[in-house]
């Protein structure tokens, strides 16, 4: 076993051998012979010392800093930044509004210092519009400008406009919702652990490793504009070979978006006798949605299915649809004259549907890959199964309290820090906790001047589904 040696042991160790083979007797501090034993000793030191670093740095257990990103370099590991948070703001107006009014970006926001954060600025990231005759903008995204943990910011905590908005003078700032995905630099410890879940997760195939590859995506518009990032993820087999993925978004947004193909898209011009299965161009479909159109040649008349025909088998997370047998006039023959699935040969069919896109359909890309960026989304999920991927059902929670405060402070002052620390524990709930009505008062009482809470509602423990996600939207929760 490999044990490290030190400068003094080595050099006591030389000169012992060289005093029991040799005549010398001098082996004084400064004389010549201590003097060059001590310099072959100091090379040996550094030789020990390196090879413990080595083997410090050839286990990513022990390794550190630098050493730990080298060492899980080989399993296509990085070490996550610091992320900032993203969010979303409302500008208000003193007044109604003549006209349509821009609201230009970059527009800076910030939330002043308290005793537990930082000020933190936040900026725009496209730009906002106040509708003709409304006081309140449409909701705009911000990020902050700086990365961490501390950007994570409590609903209604931001009121600030750095400068004023033009057209727009003695507005103001709200953000309606908490912002939310902010976090430090991942330390050596977190690292560690994620690594240990990556590499259990090598096989691809497992829950896990479906989970930690979808957090983090993020999906991005064309313009530029961040739609989504995913924050965490969690699994749901619904029968064998086929699951659900539930991603949670850090913007708190949850934004379905998707798109319609208004002209129909041409799958195949002109099909060979027997052509079963067909790739269309977007993935992932919206499943009800699809309607595929028939010209057999021969046929006079097309022939119209849906989705839920028995002639189809959609694959919705990859867009491929697999014909089975079509009706008389528009099946395809095999050598026996008989009927069989798939397409005549010479068939024309067209397609209507729409897909996914933003964030579910990036992470979709990333788990099924991508046939036209093989090297971008070489894909993540086994051969054979369907894992698709959705938003979970939001579960609203509403909240009365009354609070009362100790003998000094005004009840007033307590009602919006109240309400702010009970939605920040309800928007940071992962998918399917329960919301335990003995945490909503405890951390009611732990604002300072609380001297005792009530709870009107809800009157117990809120049971949430698997599927499902508790949020408190603005508004939702009411200290009285």
């Amino acid at each position: 076993m490999f044990r490290r040696r030190v400068f003094a042991e080595i050099l006591q160790d030389m000169v012992e051998h060289v005093r029991l083979n040799t005549p010398l007797t001098d082996f004084r501090v400064g004389s010549v012979i201590r003097t060059l034993l001590e310099a072959a000793a100091l090379e040996d030191d550094e030789a020990y010392f390196q090879m413990a670093q080595l083997l410090r740095d050839f286990s990513f257990t022990s390794a550190t800093g630098s050493g730990l990103d080298r060492r899980l370099a080989d399993f296509d590991l990085a070490r996550e930044p610091a992320q900032p948070a993203l969010g979303e703001i409302v500008v208000n107006a003193p007044r109604p509004v003549l006209r349509d009014t821009p609201i230009p970006a970059p527009l800076t926001v910030y939330c002043d210092a308290t005793p537990d954060h930082p000020r933190v600025e936040l900026v725009t990231t496209r730009n906002g519009l106040m509708p003709a005759g409304a006081t309140a903008s449409l909701p705009i995204p911000i990020v902050a400008t700086v990365p961490g943990a501390h950007t994570n910011i409590a609903a209604g905590q931001i009121a600030f406009l750095r400068s004023p908005v033009p057209g727009l003078e003695g507005a103001t700032c709200e953000n309606p919702i908490s912002t939310s995905g902010g976090r430090d630099a991942e330390t050596d410890d977190d690292f560690r652990a994620r690594a240990r879940w990556h590499i259990r997760a090598l096989p691809r195939a497992t829950p896990q490793a479906l989970e930690g590859k979808a957090i983090g995506v993020r999906a991005f518009a064309a313009s530029g504009d961040l739609l989504g990032q995913v924050s965490s993820a969690l699994l749901r087999e619904e029968r064998p070979g086929e699951s659900t993925l539930f991603i949670l978004d850090a913007t708190n947004r949850f934004a379905v978006s998707t798109e319609t193909l208004l002209v129909p898209e041409t799958v195949t011009a002109a099909a060979t006798p027997g052509t079963r299965h067909l790739r269309l161009a977007h993935a992932p479909i919206v499943p009800a949605t699809l309607r595929l159109t028939i010209r057999s040649p021969g046929v006079p008349a097309t022939l119209a299915l849906a989705a839920g025909d028995p002639a189809l088998d959609i694959d919705d997370t990859t867009g491929v649809v697999t014909v089975g047998v079509l009706p008389a006039d528009h099946a395809f023959r095999d050598a026996s004259g008989r009927p069989a699935a798939g397409l005549a040969g010479g068939a024309l069919v067209t397609a209507g549907y729409a897909y996914f896109t933003g964030l579910i359909g990036e992470v979709q890309r990333v788990l099924n890959g991508d046939p036209l960026d093989p090297i971008g989304h070489p894909g993540w999920k086994a051969a054979g199964t369907r894992v698709r991927v959705r938003f979970p059902a939001i579960r609203e929670i509403g909240v009365r309290l009354i609070v009362t405060p100790r003998e000094g402070h005004a009840r007033e002052d307590l009602l919006g820090p109240v309400a702010a620390v009970v939605e920040q524990y309800i928007n940071g709930l992962p998918l399917g906790a329960e919301v335990v009505l003995a945490r909503i008062v405890a951390l009611a009482m732990g604002v300072p001047g609380v001297f005792d809470v009530t709870a009107l509602a809800p009157t117990g423990n809120v049971a949430v589904l698997e599927d499902e996600i508790a949020r408190a939207p603005r508004g939702s929760v009411v200290a009285s």
